[in-house]
């Protein structure tokens, strides 16, 4: 803290520091104040209030480790139900390319086949053949597709929900 002091003959005032330094002192209850009834009574409830104090920080730690306890276990929920997603993507995008790799396969055999025809009437039944069995195949693949969709979805969403139910119980 710093006081400014005229001094006499300057016409500047001199600053002078002080410095606050705080001091515990434990000593006995002088008589005079042991024999005050009001003492006692205000040591007493000091003592209760700093008690229940003690117990709500106490009370406050367990809480915070159950709340820390709980977010960790939802954290690695997340991180099991993202690592399932990327696994469930990484299928579906290979029953894509196989899907892709079917559908062209069977147009190089339908173009194939095509060039083997002699008539334009068998022309013409080879291509309502082909239209038929690859809109049979794009319906398989589709059912297909929507499964793994569904499968992934439901075994990704699993771990948080298993968390969520475990942390309600928990909370009951």
């Amino acid at each position: 803290m710093a006081i400014a002091r005229k001094t006499p003959g300057k016409a500047k005032p001199a600053v002078i520091e002080a410095q606050a330094t705080t001091v515990a002192v434990s000593a006995p209850i002088p008589t005079a104040m042991a024999a005050d009834p009001v003492t006692p009574a205000v040591q007493e409830t000091l003592s209760a209030t700093l008690g229940k104090a003690e117990e709500g920080v106490e009370k406050t730690k367990v809480i915070f480790e159950k709340l820390k306890a709980v977010a960790e276990e939802a954290s690695s929920s997340v991180e099991t139900s993202l690592s399932t997603i990327s696994k469930g993507v990484n299928d579906i995008n290979l029953k894509a390319l196989d899907a892709i790799k079917a559908n062209a396969d069977a147009q190089f055999a339908f173009l194939k086949a095509l060039l083997a025809t002699k008539s334009l009437s068998e022309a013409i039944t080879l291509q309502g053949e082909h239209a038929k069995t690859q809109f049979e195949t794009l319906n398989t693949q589709a059912k297909e597709f929507a499964a793994l969709i569904q499968q992934v979805s439901a075994d990704s969403v699993e771990p948080i929900k298993a968390t969520f139910t475990k942390s309600l119980q928990a909370a009951a």
